[in-house]
């Protein structure tokens, strides 16, 4: 039977799930006082002196008063066991998830109104990394400032939900549900370990129509480009009844350009200007899972036609195990990509072991790696195939 589709909310009916708590001054884990007795009697001697004190001694009295310079080995804010969150919710950090060149993502706990236990994961992005330039760490916080712009707005069945975010002047908190199934490239891995190949066809249908699903409400309801879809960027919820796809990582997405049929590409088709010899320098993103376009326009494209090119870089994926455009080397891939050359041999016979029907699978692969944007699927005609039904 047909499978259903989730519904999600668009940006226009629906309040931002964000609520930014923002301390200024005032630092969730304080630095520690000195609080020995030389500080207690300069504390006794400062409330009950009636005798003038001269310029010098007070200067040396703030000094021995002073705040200590803060140690390397002193507790960071975000390290396991300190607390997180504005005064009315905090949070315990737990173990480190993953680790990025500027974030870094944790397991948080906390206690119910009800008191039942609370498990979320939570991206940290400090705002001063020691051996990161001043503009290196402004980019880091600006780049994060953009991907709340965009994910703060997502709400739907198969996309993580970013749940708040709050602000310190130590780093940015973005708390989001805990997923612990682990990627889809996990998934993919431990096939391959097991069984020498892809996924089941049922179980590569499955997650691609869930795929496909977080997909439509992105580039039809909130007309969002992704631009980085891939299989690590879709995270395994085991928690339910069923197993359930969550679409991540909003870093590269945008809101797509407000034109006629959202084919903006074709502005710039016979720009000349704007097109040169395919390099691995021209990728934003990941090399496997970039467009031809993509690797040949020198400059970020907010349209939907790379998402489609990469979700059927997926499906083959899932099926067969292994990339469709992976070469030897990175200019190998490159080459692939742009002639589309891709062994529709190796889909079809592991399909069919599997029990599919591999001209349902090849029909709509070959619809998502069409050279042609003009003829390439969109994710509407992709729900429409008969590998959905």
């Amino acid at each position: 039977h047909a499978l259903s589709i989730p519904e999600g909310r668009s940006v226009s009916n629906l309040a931002s799930p964000i609520s930014i708590s923002t301390s200024v001054g005032s630092a969730p884990w304080p630095p520690i006082r000195n609080t020995g007795p030389g500080s207690a009697r300069s504390s006794r001697r400062s409330a009950s002196a009636t005798t003038s004190i001269s310029p010098a001694h007070a200067f040396l009295t703030g000094l021995t008063r002073a705040d200590p310079e803060p140690s390397p080995d002193d507790p960071k804010p975000d390290d396991e066991g300190q607390e997180i969150g504005p005064d009315d919710d905090r949070w315990v950090v737990g173990r480190t998830i993953s680790r990025g060149g500027f974030g870094v993502v944790k397991e948080v706990q906390s206690i119910s109104a009800a008191g039942v236990p609370i498990a979320r994961a939570v991206k940290v992005v400090r705002k001063a990394i020691p051996d990161r330039s001043a503009s290196e760490n402004e980019r880091a916080q600006q780049s994060l400032e953009h991907e709340v712009s965009v994910w703060r707005h997502l709400i739907h069945h198969h996309i993580l939900r970013l749940r708040t975010v709050h602000e310190t002047e130590y780093a940015t908190y973005c708390f989001m549900d805990l997923v612990v199934g682990g990627t889809l490239h996990d998934v993919v891995i431990q096939s391959r370990q097991a069984v020498g190949g892809g996924l089941s066809p049922d179980t590569a249908r499955l997650y691609s129509y869930q795929l496909a699903s977080a997909l439509r409400y992105l580039h039809q309801d909130v007309r969002v480009c992704h631009r980085d879809i891939k299989l690590e960027n879709c995270l395994v919820d085991r928690s339910g009844s069923e197993v359930r796809l969550l679409l991540c990582d909003f870093g590269l997405a945008d809101f797509i350009d407000n034109v006629p049929g959202d084919k903006s590409y074709q502005a710039l088709k016979h720009a000349a200007a704007e097109m040169g010899k395919p390099t691995t320098s021209s990728v934003i993103g990941t090399l496997e899972y970039a467009s031809p376009r993509g690797l040949s326009v020198r400059r970020k494209l907010f349209e939907t036609a790379g998402d489609m090119w990469a979700f059927g870089i997926v499906v083959y994926t899932l099926c067969t195990g292994d990339l469709p455009f992976r070469g030897p080397f990175p200019a190998a891939t490159v080459e692939r990509i742009m002639r589309a050359d891709w062994d529709e041999t190796i889909l079809r016979a592991a399909v069919e072991q599997g029990g599919g029907v591999a001209d349902e699978v090849v029909e709509l692969t070959k619809g998502c790696l069409e050279l042609d944007m003009e003829k390439r699927l969109d994710i509407g005609h992709a729900l429409q195939c008969a590998w959905f039904k």
